[in-house]
């Protein structure tokens, strides 16, 4: 079943946390946070959420009612609850006016924000929603991040996105490492204009500049390029990274994020806009101790969540799989084999390995990977995971 998504309305970070906290339901989850601005209506356009929370502490200014009320007319489908510290009967009537169907107290306990939440969506669903409308496609981000050089991340967002691809979804790749990104590289590109030159434009970030300055690769992923220099990444914030998000989502099914291996400005805004983020780490001593130190920075950021870990170059060593998910309570994802000649082979084609050899058992574990993404994303297992039903006979072997 589809979760719920949730988007939390406020500028203030310590409600943010707070609301965020509150949502600890596994049909429910937290798809982003907004402002009360222009900026903040575009990513609720793509984030489709079904319900609104709005966290203001002492009074509600107008152009917080407004804003809502502007929302719920152009975002379809969703409805809006209002937590304050100061309820009156004069606040509960003005949220009705604006479109809110409940105000509630900032201290609320979780489980019963999570059982109005709950009512509320049901009542929403007999009473307006329209049975025949076409189902709502929501984006997924996935950002695909190591805090050490040299894991193969690269290698498994650009495969990544074109397992996706293959399974029919509208896929766009972002090389967001920006002083040494090799998607461009890999993938056999030579382009004519970059991320810089998208931020630059003086039309801004729009998705006809995002298609424009983006390319089709052979396997139907729209890749945006990283600089064709190391120096062009300072003209690249983390608002850029977070708009262009924003402004892609409606258009796209996934968007994979490739990360550099840090954290910065515009790869914390990424992380913080993914719906998934995928560490990528191999097997080894350094690479185990290097992603305890990331995930204890994710969890300050409140991003843990949002972690599955996928080993890469697997080879059988001292640290096993078993030991990454002992050490941090979580099943790994996907194990990727160490196969040095497809890798090598596939770069030299500047061919993803999932399509240069697509018998390989890396192809194959990707394409679990895929898989799982998408049974994740969609609620629906991929035609290529059912197992066949056993034939039996009635009549028995000589």
């Amino acid at each position: 079943m589809e979760k719920l998504n949730i988007v939390v309305l406020s500028t203030d970070l310590d409600l943010r946390i707070q609301v965020k906290n509150s949502i600890n339901s596994e049909r429910m989850v937290i798809a982003g946070f907004a402002d009360f601005n222009d900026a903040g209506l575009i990513k609720l356009s793509g984030l489709y959420p079904d319900v609104i929370i709005v966290a203001v502490k002492g009074p509600v200014e107008d152009h917080v009612f407004n804003f809502v009320q502007h929302v719920l007319s152009t975002v379809q489908n969703c409805f809006a609850l209002l937590m304050n510290d100061r309820i009156d009967v004069d606040l509960v009537n003005k949220a009705a006016q604006y479109g809110f169907r409940r105000v509630l107290t900032l201290d609320t306990q979780p489980a019963e924000l999570e059982d109005i939440i709950s009512k509320i969506y049901s009542l929403e669903l007999e009473r307006n929603m329209d049975k025949n409308a076409s189902k709502r496609v929501r984006s997924k981000v996935i950002s695909v991040f190591s805090g050490k050089g040299g894991t193969g991340k690269t290698t498994v967002a650009i495969n990544l996105a074109a397992a996706l691809s293959k399974a029919g979804k509208r896929v766009f790749l972002i090389d967001a490492d920006l002083q040494f990104g090799d998607v461009a590289l890999a993938m056999d590109i030579e382009p004519k204009d970059t991320i810089v030159e998208l931020v630059q434009d003086r039309n801004g970030v729009t998705i006809e500049n995002i298609n424009s300055f983006s390319i089709v690769h052979n396997t139907g992923v729209t890749v945006l390029c990283g600089p064709d220099s190391p120096e062009f990444a300072e003209y690249i914030t983390g608002e850029d990274i977070e708009r262009i998000i924003d402004i892609a989502r409606p258009y796209f099914e996934y968007i994979i994020v490739d990360l550099p291996p840090s954290f910065n400005d515009y790869s914390i805004a990424a992380l913080e806009n993914s719906n998934d983020i995928l560490m990528v780490y191999n097997n080894d001593i350094l690479s185990l101790r290097n992603a305890k130190a990331c995930i204890t920075i994710l969890e300050k950021l409140h991003l843990k969540d949002k972690v599955e870990i996928v080993i890469n170059k697997n080879l059988q060593g001292l640290i096993s799989v078993r030991d990454f998910e002992k050490m941090f309570n979580m099943s790994v994802i996907a194990s990727v084999p160490h196969d040095v000649k497809a890798a090598t082979a596939s770069i030299n084609k500047g061919l993803p390995i999932f399509v240069a050899h697509s018998k390989s058992l890396i192809s194959k574990e990707i394409g679990n990977l895929a898989n799982k993404i998408i049974q994740k994303h969609t609620g629906i297992l991929p035609i290529d995971m059912i197992q066949p039903k056993k034939r039996f006979s009635l009549f028995k072997k000589a």
